[in-house]
C-alpha cells in the first residue's frame, strides 16, 4: 500500500471514528427533542396519537444523511483551515455556528417523525410531521375535505390549503380518518385509486 492510500485510510478511520460518536449523540439529542415535543402535544385525554415510523423513513434517512453531510464538511472545513489557512479560522467558527442551527432543524425534524400524527379533540387541531416546517398544525374546523388514496395516503383540504399524509398501512389511515371525521364537517371523497 502507498504512503498516500496510508494516509486516506487513515484519515477515513479517524473520520469514522468522529461521525460514530456524533450519530450516537444526535440519536440521544433527537429522542430529548421528541420528549419536549410529546409534553407539549400529548397532554390530556381528548389527545390521540398515530405512531407511524415507518411512513416517515423517507425524513429521517434525509435528515440523518444532513447531519452526516453537515459534520463532515464542517470537519474537513475546519481541518483545512488549521492546516496553514489561519485567516479563515473566523469564518470556521461562523460555520460552526450554522451547521449548529442546521442540526437543530434535522433534530426537530427527526424528533417530529417520532411524535407522528397527533389529534387534540379538544384544542380542535391536527399536527403532522412535514420536512419544513418540522411540524405543522391545522385546525380541526377548517378541514372540508378528506380524499383516501392508493390505499395509504391521506389528503386533507381546506382554506389552509392541502396536505398529503401518509401511512404506513391502511389501519393507520382508517383510524386517523375516523378520529377527524368525528370532529370535523368533512366530506369524505370516494378513494383515488
Amino acid at each position: 500500500m502507498s504512503k498516500r492510500s496510508e494516509r486516506e485510510a487513515r484519515e477515513n478511520a479517524d473520520l469514522v471514528a468522529l461521525l460514530a460518536p456524533a450519530l450516537a449523540a444526535t440519536a440521544l439529542l433527537s429522542y430529548f427533542q421528541y420528549r419536549a415535543l410529546k409534553k407539549q402535544f400529548l397532554t390530556g385525554a381528548q389527545v390521540k396519537r398515530i405512531d407511524d415510523l415507518e411512513a416517515h423513513t423517507p425524513i429521517l434517512a434525509i435528515s440523518t444523511l444532513g447531519i452526516v453531510f453537515a459534520l463532515w464538511g464542517l470537519y474537513a472545513f475546519a481541518a483545512w483551515a488549521l492546516r496553514g489557512h489561519a485567516a479563515f479560522i473566523p469564518v470556521a467558527a461562523l460555520a460552526v455556528y450554522a451547521v449548529w442551527l442546521l442540526i437543530k432543524r434535522l433534530l426537530t425534524a427527526q424528533a417530529a417523525c417520532l411524535l407522528g400524527v397527533v389529534v387534540d379533540q379538544q384544542a380542535g387541531a391536527i399536527t403532522f410531521p412535514t420536512f419544513f416546517p418540522a411540524l405543522r398544525t391545522v385546525p380541526l374546523a377548517e378541514i372540508a375535505q378528506l380524499t383516501r388514496e392508493d390505499g395509504n395516503k391521506l389528503h386533507i383540504a381546506g382554506e389552509f390549503g392541502s396536505y398529503s399524509l401518509r401511512f404506513s398501512d391502511k389501519r393507520r389511515r382508517d383510524e386517523c380518518i375516523y378520529l377527524l371525521k368525528s370532529r370535523t364537517g368533512a366530506k369524505m371523497l370516494a378513494e383515488v385509486e
